[in-house]
């Protein structure tokens, strides 16, 4: 599409006038092309819409996305209200452990960390020898 302007200067206003004349043109030719019945059709959802009796489709699903959406969030919000309020759990100190729980908690870390076992495994010489009776 050619758009004159002005000898080395562009002028704005002309070029959005031939732009808008050009579109417009596009335009007419576009809706030449469209069957009479797509027209018809287009005219009468037109005609009801600003009657407001166009029934939507469309508008029933957001409802029922809505819907879902607000039952989801009180579901949500009724099992944070009703979830019994428990303290969180914090190990005592250290000091008021008895010795035989101490030990305890030490062998349990190590029954956490199997690669434990597998490393003293690879590793005899790193065992004390065994006592011979």
């Amino acid at each position: 599409m050619n758009i004159p302007t002005g000898a080395g200067r562009h002028d704005p206003d002309l070029h959005d006038e031939a732009f808008d004349r050009a579109v417009r043109a596009r335009h007419a030719e576009a809706l030449r092309q469209v069957p009479a019945s797509i027209h018809a059709r287009l005219r009468a959802h037109r005609h009801a819409t600003a009657n407001g009796t166009a029934s939507s489709v469309s508008g029933t699903g957001w409802r029922l996305a809505g819907l879902c959406a607000a039952v989801f969030a009180l579901a949500l919000g009724l099992q944070h209200f009703t979830a019994p309020s428990m303290p969180p759990s914090t190990p005592p100190p250290l000091d008021e452990i008895t010795p035989v729980a101490q030990v305890d908690l030490a062998v349990a870390a190590l029954d956490e960390n199997p690669d434990l076992y597998l490393w003293l495994a690879a590793n005899d010489d790193a065992l004390p020898p065994a006592p011979e009776q």
